[in-house]
């Protein structure tokens, strides 16, 4: 993609580089700057972006990568791009407003924070537009929004840490999948507080292998012992019992209990409930109030090309054919509890955490 790319670190209180957001994406002299997730750890680098449509590029080449973090990089686009038309007003900057609200939701329709984040920006520029306000002044409201979303989703992250954490037990073997992001670190954190010794467990997750090193790197610079294993392993491990819990995130979670999470959640869901093996979901700020059940869910089919390949190299044969949907759904029966800010919900039980 285009941007520049720089070496640094910002990281907040010796804890794990991904604990916080604005480690992660932040507005930075006009330019929303974004860590490059498909080179961290093994590299540090920083992109920065000079217009939305270089933030929704960034999002739809997985340069970065979570649900949040997505959200909160297309808030800050979507101020830039009125950055960029200081003087529209009216009829115009409602139309170039809608224009970028569709542009930067194309980016992950899968995604539960996008729309979220993404309406709250029309809603600011709708008011905008109502009093009289030109891009420029839009531009700094929106600015301003976004930063406060990311003190608010760092603290609905470490309470969802910390309540998740409090479900764990001393010398619980915890299986992961994908990338859980910073409520997963704080779990961690939080257990370690309690004097909870936890073995955790995760998953490379191909094609893009977050797991292998989002995931690994994050838990081992939380002090906790980790064991990486290939994505049609667990069903093995829960089989020899040599795991506890099953603890993931979800992109998406309908207000009926359905949980969408990365494309492999649903077969260790139920290889979990067969052996007996509790799976908690990290719901952050909790369900979806427009998805009251999986008839909003719109599942995401990646390029299949990108199956061919791993860290750039093809492992598959040319003339065949490849599917990639980044997505699956678990069904509430699967599903122990979802863990928010708020508390604990069995999955049936989520639309509670709005009330």
């Amino acid at each position: 993609m285009r941007g520049v790319i720089f070496m640094t670190s910002i990281n907040q209180k010796n804890e794990p580089l991904l604990a916080y957001l604005n480690n992660t994406v932040k507005y930075e002299d006009h330019k929303v700057v974004l860590l490059n997730r498909r080179l961290y750890p093994e590299e540090t680098k920083y992109v920065t972006c000079s217009s939305h449509y270089e933030v929704a590029v960034a999002i739809e080449e997985m340069t970065i990568q979570g649900a949040i973090v997505i959200a909160i990089a297309a808030g800050y686009g979507f101020g830039l791009a009125f950055e960029q038309k200081p003087e529209l007003s009216g009829d115009a900057l409602k139309t170039y407003a809608q224009e970028v609200y569709d542009r930067l939701m194309s980016t992950r329709p899968t995604g539960q924070r996008l729309k979220v984040i993404l309406d709250k920006c029309m809603t600011e520029v709708n008011t905008g537009i109502a009093n009289e306000k030109k891009g420029a002044e839009l531009a700094r409201n929106l600015t301003s929004l976004m930063n406060q979303e990311v003190e608010d989703a760092d603290n609905i992250a470490i309470a969802c840490g910390k309540n998740t954490a409090n479900l764990l037990e001393d010398g619980d073997k915890v299986l992961t999948h994908c990338f859980a992001d910073s409520a997963l670190i704080h779990m961690l954190l939080e257990a370690k507080r309690q004097n909870k010794e936890i073995e955790m467990y995760c998953t490379e997750t191909r094609p893009y292998f977050q797991g292998a090193r989002l995931t690994a790197h994050s838990i081992k610079e939380t002090g906790t012992k980790v064991t990486l294993v290939t994505d049609n392993m667990p069903g093995f491990l829960m089989e020899q019992g040599m795991v506890t819990k099953l603890v993931t995130a979800a992109d998406k979670i309908t207000l009926d209990g359905h949980v969408c999470n990365k494309i492999g959640t649903y077969q260790y869901a139920v290889v979990a409930q067969y052996h007996n093996i509790p799976f908690y979901v990290l719901g952050y700020e909790g369900p979806d109030e427009n998805s009251p059940n999986t008839d909003q869910i719109e599942i995401e089919y990646r390029n299949a090309e990108e199956v061919f390949y791993a860290r750039g190299v093809r492992t598959a044969v040319e003339g065949i054919n490849g599917l990639y949907p980044s997505f699956d759904i678990v069904t509430p029966n699967f599903v122990d509890a979802i863990v928010t800010d708020k508390g604990v919900f069995a999955a049936r039980d989520i639309s509670q955490h709005l009330k």
